[in-house]
């Protein structure tokens, strides 16, 4: 059939009629044969028509010796033809709508959000894999479930939004959105309560009830933590600025004072008093200047060759002079290596450290520094007989504006940034840093680096490295 219709098409496309003779419109071909044995000649081709656009063409075929094709034929077949054409392009527009929501269905199901879609019960019809991920739960078990039961959506006062606000427990206005926000917890098949943000977005029948819904649903933990940092950072920096600000002031009012009369001691004592709350606040900013270049990435490191052992003793007699509780000890072998680093970094590093040490011994006891070479790497130590880390503490410990919040340790000034200026600075050079703790045996830090830079391992010679970007910045 094929070579002839190849033939034919044109022919009776271009053709006043209708219908021809097979044997007419190719003389040299070979007449088609039907399953039942007969011979084809008689040919008729209609248009499939949907709004005077033709989609394609339908042909007839009657035997050999069957007469032409008659009027009423032609009519009825026409007819035929009509519904033949609105099946095709029903055909071809279920197939564009089915390769359409297949498409639909892959971008929601491979889509970052999670999304779930329920109907007018509030049953779970849909249930991509960020939900899962996100929830714990899997699809399977949450498909005909209600949504109230499955997500347990809270507010921060740990009130059912479900039961009160949920967009589906109230029709629509006139002047109503069809799209909702509201943020809250869910909680995951372990328990966990996770912070989300829920976009609505419904559809109505014509008396304003929700028919369905589908629901984005976006994972805000790591907004809240930034909220969270933010209201810490500005709480503990207000309350650090406070007390030398209030001093200074308080030291230069009583000097300025007209009927004072003040001796030199009394001058110089005071002057004193002032500078070291000046050394205070000047310590505190530069700590913030430096959490923000970690956060933002160390890009330039000034390295030259360091001796650690000379650094930590140098720390050590400008610290000293903070206690009268503890006592120093410096241990380091005498042939402990140089290394490539950026000096003032890593005394910002060993200072930090060793006020720790200070600052959580109240009692005073012994704090040690001490120095390890091991193969291409060294270690320094820093170890205390202070308060102690419980272990349940430690994974937040270098983090930023992170502090224990316990009692003990609340009593003691700080805004958390220490140790994670130390993460940043010793990261940077390519190091590590970690801590061993008991809580009331003391508290063990230690960080490794390099004896030599990485472009110098490489052959290098620059005097500058590009550092790592902090994860935790």
């Amino acid at each position: 059939m094929r070579p002839l219709l190849d033939e034919a098409i044109p022919d009776l496309t271009m053709s006043r009629h209708s219908f021809d003779l097979l044997s007419e419109l190719s003389p040299d071909a070979v007449l088609p044969v039907s399953v039942q044995g007969k011979r084809q000649n008689p040919i008729l081709a209609l248009p499939l028509k949907i709004d005077e656009r033709v989609i394609g063409l339908i042909y007839i075929l009657r035997p050999l010796e069957a007469s032409a094709f008659s009027r009423r034929n032609q009519e009825m077949l026409r007819a035929f033809a009509e519904q033949a054409a609105i099946a095709v392009h029903n055909a071809r527009l279920a197939e564009l709508l089915n390769a359409e929501k297949q498409r639909v269905e892959a971008i929601l199901e491979n889509s970052a959000e999670g999304i779930v879609s329920i109907d007018a019960r509030r049953q779970i019809t849909g249930f991509n894999l960020a939900m899962e991920r996100l929830t714990g739960y899997v699809r399977a078990e949450v498909l005909g479930k209600e949504c109230f039961r499955m997500l347990d959506v809270r507010d921060r006062d740990g009130k059912s939004i479900c039961n009160t606000r949920c967009p589906f427990l109230a029709p629509r206005t006139d002047h109503g959105s069809p799209t909702f926000e509201i943020e809250g917890t869910v909680r995951t098949r372990e328990g966990r309560e996770i912070p989300v943000a829920m976009t609505y977005s419904i559809v109505y029948d014509p008396e304003g009830r929700p028919l369905n819904a589908v629901v984005n649903v976006r994972d805000i933990s790591r907004l809240r933590e930034m909220e969270n940092l933010r209201e810490i950072f500005l709480s503990m920096l207000g309350h650090e600025l406070q007390t030398p600000i209030a001093i200074i002031k308080g030291y230069t009012g009583t000097l300025t004072r007209r009927e004072g009369d003040w001796d030199s001691p009394t001058l110089r004592e005071s002057l004193r008093v002032i500078e070291a709350e000046c050394d205070r606040l000047s310590s505190l900013t530069n700590k913030l200047l430096l959490a923000s270049r970690i956060a933002a990435g160390m890009s330039v490191l000034s390295r030259e060759e360091v001796q650690l052992a000379t650094l930590s003793a140098k720390v050590v007699r400008r610290l000293k002079v903070l206690t009268e509780k503890h006592t120093f000890e410096l241990d380091f072998p005498p042939d402990f290596p140089a290394v490539s680093a950026d000096p003032a970094l890593l005394e910002e590093v060993l200072a930090n450290l060793i006020e720790n040490a200070i600052k959580y011994s109240p009692a005073g006891g012994k704090i040690g520094i001490t120095g390890e070479a091991t193969g291409d790497e060294v270690r320094v130590t820093v170890t205390d007989e202070g308060i102690g880390i419980a272990r349940e503490d430690i994974p937040q410990l270098f983090g930023r504006f992170q502090r224990v919040d316990r009692l003990s340790v609340r009593r003691i000034k700080g805004i958390g940034l220490g140790l994670y200026i130390c993460r940043g600075i010793v990261e940077a050079h390519g190091g590590k840093i970690r801590v061993e703790s008991e809580p009331g045996k003391g508290s063990r830090f230690t960080f490794t680096l390099p004896l030599r830079a990485p472009d110098e391992k490489a052959g290098g010679n620059g005097s500058h490295e590009h550092g790592q970007k902090d994860p935790g910045g």
